[in-house]
């Protein structure tokens, strides 16, 4: 009983406030206030006078026969959570109403909640029944006071506030408001809610309820809580390791070997099915040789005739009595189309260089022509030199004669006039001389531009025979591989696959894959496919792991592996089963022996499905989250 009185005086004892500072510290507003807390107050009270309450608890009272009277601690009203809440605020300001002995006890265990602290029922209100406060008269122990310095009580010691929020800012309010959601939402935690020992005999099955849900709600809360703060403190604080997934196939080291024909064809004979295992160098698919062996003659006719013609062009440039074929025509002199080529062109030799000949001949009987023609006209010049000599002696001896009187004139100038003719026969032979010598020396020039022409005609159709014969040796080269090639034969060890000839003279298109050779004896790897915007988190030599969908996941062991090839740029997939086509990097990952012998009895076929993760740098889950935000946020505050 004394600590219980010690705690009522220490509840008692409050601090004293000037009057200025309750003046400044309230204001109109703090006014308002505590007249709203006093109409509250004074509605509990009147809830708690109601007399249909008391008719009721009576009522119910009257049903037990046997029910022990209710003691006088027991008949005292007890208060609500809330009514003790309005007066603990009322009561620093000297408007506390009459409180019973233990109220004071309530108040200190508000404000030091015990470990159980026990739960009151708060008064319900029943639309229709209930009484409305009167909120107009106040009580007549707790008068409304219109100047806050003249209510009772107020020159009391009351705690000083250490800040005025301004409640006229809309900062202030929602500082007011959030401050007030988080204590009564700390206080609803905290609270360890009523007790079984608390609850009262005549509550109803909603009240009971409500109570139920409470205490469950309470306790739902605080694992939330839990949950929430070690949740976030994992996300936060816990790296996890981050790892780029993608979906890879199982292939074999030197890749599948395609079987194709450049050129085509018919075909003869198939000596393979699928699943059959074949050894390099084993017949495949023959092709009908029909063709390739009729091009091939051709072009080999035409080659020997364009050899035998070069022979016989640089026979007749050289000047060669006869042509000097190759030995790729002299050692097969026993074939016919050979022997048929090689005399056509000896023939053709013969009658060019006849011609020639002939046409060399005419032109050397027409300088003889001319020379003899300068003869003969040399030798009338000669003779009009003589005449003229003879002219002159004798005119020598007229003119004395006449100098003397002896001859008439016209005997002189006779003479006279005959030197004078002989002498212009004689420059007429001269100039005919020089005619004729100048046709001998065309007749030579022609000699020399006939060998000239012909020799440039020689020079020209070898070069253009020489051109042809390149072409036509490249195309026996071509024909005899096409022949070659009739028949495909494996070129690996390996199992045939997806065999798509079945047919007897069927055609065969060039480029066409006609089979596919899996090699037995390569090692297998898994090749994935990488997309662009991770291809910075995968580099050579990296950790993977590899998991085969196509076995069990809970029997079959995750393997090991390392990045052993990373393509250069991306490769284009124009059969993207989206319709658009997709670029994306190649990269493939090898397994140690050990790690597939971890497999067991497990076999490993090319082509199987498998999910590689290769594994990146460490981050937050929080990181995880927040870096799409972030870098959205990078994005929106670029100046454009």
């Amino acid at each position: 009983m004394a600590r219980k009185n010690d705690r009522r005086s220490a509840n008692r004892i409050e601090p004293s406030w000037s009057p200025d500072a309750r003046a400044e510290s309230y204001g109109p507003q703090g006014n308002a206030l505590i007249l709203e807390l006093q109409r509250l107050r004074q509605a509990f009270d009147n809830e708690g006078q109601d007399p249909r309450s008391g008719s009721r608890r009576s009522a119910r009272d009257g049903g037990g026969r046997n029910r022990r009277p209710p003691s006088r601690k027991s008949r005292r009203k007890k208060k609500g959570t809330m009514e003790r809440a309005i007066d603990m605020c009322l009561r620093p300001f000297g408007l506390r109403t009459a409180l019973p002995d233990d109220t004071f006890e309530d108040i200190d265990m508000l404000r030091n909640p015990p470990a159980a602290l026990p739960r009151r029922r708060s008064p319900s209100i029943v639309s229709g029944e209930a009484v409305p406060p009167d909120v107009a008269r106040p009580r007549q122990f707790l008068p409304a006071p219109t100047n806050l310095q003249q209510a009772p009580g107020v020159n009391q010691a009351r705690p000083k506030l250490p800040v005025r929020l301004e409640a006229e800012t809309p900062v202030g309010r929602a500082i007011i408001k959030g401050s007030s959601a988080l204590s009564t939402g700390v206080t609803f935690l905290l609270n360890p809610g009523a007790s079984e020992e608390d609850l009262v005999a005549d509550d109803t099955l909603s009240q009971r309820t409500g109570r139920g849900y409470e205490r469950e709600l309470r306790t739902g809360l605080r694992f939330l809580i839990v949950a929430v703060v070690l949740g976030g403190g994992w996300m936060t604080l816990v790296p996890l390791a981050g790892a780029v997934v993608v979906p890879g196939n199982l292939v074999v080291q030197s890749s599948v070997k395609a079987i194709q024909h450049p050129t085509g064809g018919v075909i003869a004979e198939i000596k393979v099915d699928n699943g059959k295992h074949v050894s390099a160098g084993d017949l495949l698919v023959r092709l009908d040789p029909t063709q390739t062996q009729a091009s091939l003659q051709a072009t080999s006719k035409q080659l020997d005739e364009q050899r035998a013609k070069i022979a016989r062009l640089v026979a007749e440039r050289d000047g060669l009595e006869q042509p000097a074929f190759p030995p790729e025509l002299t050692s097969r002199m026993n074939e016919d189309s050979v022997r048929a080529v090689i005399a056509s062109e000896n023939s053709l030799f013969k009658a060019r260089q006849s011609t020639t000949k002939s046409q060399k001949d005419l032109l050397q009987g027409r300088i003889a022509q001319y020379t003899d023609e300068i003869n003969g006209m040399q030798s009338q010049s000669d003779s009009k030199t003589k005449q003229i000599d003879l002219i002159n002696s004798e005119l020598t001896g007229v003119q004395e004669l006449y100098d003397k009187r002896l001859v008439p004139l016209t005997r002189l100038t006779s003479l006279q006039r005959e030197a004078a003719r002989i002498d212009g026969e004689r420059g007429q032979m001269t100039s005919s001389i020089a005619e004729t010598k100048s046709k001998i020396g065309e007749a030579q020039l022609q000699i020399v531009k006939t060998d000239q022409d012909f020799r440039a005609e020689v020079v020209k159709d070898l070069g253009e025979t020489q051109a042809k014969e390149g072409e036509l040796t490249e195309k026996l080269v071509a024909a005899r591989d096409q022949l070659n090639r009739i028949e495909m034969r494996a070129p690996t060890a390996g199992v045939i696959h997806q065999l798509q000839v079945h047919t007897i003279g069927g055609v065969v298109k060039a480029g066409e894959t006609i089979m596919e050779i899996v090699p037995d004896s390569d090692e297998l790897q898994v090749e994935a496919h990488v997309q662009p915007k991770d291809i910075d988190h995968v580099h050579m030599g990296q950790d993977a792991f590899v998991r085969f969908s196509a076995f069990n996941q809970r029997t079959t062991p995750q393997l090991t592996g390392q990045v052993s090839f990373v393509s250069a740029d991306t490769t284009v997939d124009q059969h993207n089963p989206n319709g658009q086509a997709s670029a994306f990097y190649t990269v493939r990952v090898v397994m140690s022996e050990e790690e597939r012998r971890r497999l067991g009895d497990v076999q490993l076929i090319p082509g199987m499905q498998a999910e590689v993760f290769m594994q990146t740098g460490k981050r937050t889950m929080m990181s995880f989250l927040m870096k799409p935000i972030m870098e959205q946020l990078k994005r929106a505050f670029v100046e454009e």
